[in-house]
């Protein structure tokens, strides 16, 4: 008998924990996409090469390598990546106008909290 409620309790624990993980990946997506984001970076890219070879001479030859980086990558890490950049985007556009359809032109706009 004992070990049928152990065994009923951790179900039943594992079910709140699974309910609990969904409505927080529900209630806050940004962060569930930004934790994939990274883990999965890590994992399919070699950081520290990457850190290895970046030109250090000016803005243009660093930027034309992460250029050819994108566009020599997998194609996951490509949409992780405009998924990412089109989450930000998104995200940014509704704060700043949240911003500024609710206070006057002051420069605190800035500083706002991320609420929807």
């Amino acid at each position: 008998m004992n070990i049928n409620f152990l065994n009923l309790k951790r179900r039943v624990m594992a079910r709140i924990y699974m309910e609990y993980m969904r409505n927080a990946l529900v209630r806050y997506p940004d962060y569930f996409m930004l934790f994939v984001f990274v883990m999965t970076s890590f994992v399919l890219v070699s950081i520290g090469d990457v850190l290895v070879n970046i030109p250090k001479d000016n803005f243009s030859s660093t930027f034309n390598f992460f250029v050819i980086a994108l566009r020599n990558t997998s194609w996951i890490i490509q949409v992780l990546i405009a998924g990412f950049l089109i989450r930000i985007i998104v995200a940014g556009s509704r704060l700043t106008y949240k911003n500024f359809k609710n206070s006057n032109i002051n420069a605190d706009w800035i500083m706002a909290k991320f609420r929807y």
